[in-house]
């Protein structure tokens, strides 16, 4: 079988690079382009077309099918995500709330969420030599303000980012994994996290398809989202290291029985395959639909980038300024 991905092939540590490594160990040929070099399908002729959402925004403007996407960020840029999606044949949403929204002009749209590369993610046999940690960027409001206060009352952590590829090793040797997302999302971080075989403690994340994923106490840990709640459950969990173990052992296990990115391969070409039998009734754009898509995209990436990041962002500090506890 043939297939196309489209992502950005420069960055090392993405989920399009994750699904690439998947598919070459399954014995696919496997073509990455950029959306840049889009012109080049029809001379590769792939069985399909996956694009992975990398955090950039455009129309797949080539009649081909089926050409499917995994959307990962409409928490952050639906805005955007809505318009592009809607020049592919299959969508697949990391952000189960969003599903239904994807809905509303798709037929074809699933459920995905995002997974752990246990070459890079997974247990690694080192030291326990941190208390937490935290790899990623401080961000805003807050996110910011918990992890600036965690890094002055737990000096004996890791809360930085680093490199990507060493994921694994610095969550291996932490005894807890913290874990604040940006808006509601199931990041990365949270399976991430857990195929290290530590202990994930992670804030609230409210009708997202959470519950249907993992069980609070049993799989990870979850605290309210206030600092006086994360900082009760790191101190109980750094002094019973039995119970912490057990917790971080059951997260483990589950992210190798369910959620490998080994398993989000599976799903998709599970899905790809069916509806490839009904390509007959899948979409051809004309020029001008192609262009009127661009244009929406192009008004909803100003609007985006102007207008609703800055007042998220306004919002959140505000927010983290005033009642932050």
């Amino acid at each position: 079988m043939k297939i196309t991905l489209i992502f950005n092939k420069n960055f090392s540590c993405t989920t399009g690079q994750y699904i690439y490594k998947e598919l070459v160990k399954l014995n696919y040929q496997v073509e990455v382009l950029s959306f840049k070099e889009k012109d080049k399908i029809l001379k590769l002729h792939p069985d399909f077309i996956l694009a992975i959402d990398d955090s950039s925004h455009y129309i797949l403007d080539i009649n081909y099918h089926p050409k499917a996407i995994w959307i990962i960020d409409s928490h952050t840029s639906f805005v955007c995500d809505k318009v592009m999606a809607k020049s592919f044949d299959i969508i697949f949403v990391a952000q189960k709330e969003y599903v239904d929204k994807f809905k509303k002009f798709n037929t074809y749209v699933y459920w995905l969420p995002l997974a752990a590369d246990l070459d890079w993610h997974g247990k690694k046999d080192l030291e326990k030599i941190y208390d937490i940690a935290f790899v990623g960027q401080l961000g805003v409001g807050w996110r910011r303000k918990i992890l600036l206060k965690l890094k002055k009352d737990y000096p004996n952590s890791f809360i930085s980012s680093a490199d990507c590829k060493k994921i694994g090793e610095i969550y291996s040797q932490s005894k807890i994994v913290i874990n604040y997302n940006v808006n509601n999302d199931i990041n990365m971080r949270v399976f991430e996290a857990m195929a290290s075989g530590t202990l994930l403690i992670t804030n609230q994340i409210k009708n997202n398809g959470f519950e249907e994923l993992f069980e609070n106490n049993k799989h990870l840990v979850v605290y309210d989202g206030t600092y006086k709640d994360l900082k009760e459950k790191i101190d109980y969990y750094l002094k019973n290291d039995e119970e912490r173990e057990k917790i971080a052992q059951e997260g483990y296990k589950l992210i190798l029985e369910k959620h490998t990115y080994k398993h989000r391969v599976d799903f998709i070409l599970s899905k790809i395959l069916e509806i490839n039998k009904f390509e007959a009734n899948l979409k051809n754009f004309s020029t001008f639909q192609f262009k009127v898509l661009k244009f929406n995209l192009f008004l909803n990436f100003l609007f985006w980038k102007i207008i609703y990041l800055r007042v998220w962002k306004l919002y959140e500090n505000i927010k983290a300024s005033l009642f932050f506890k």
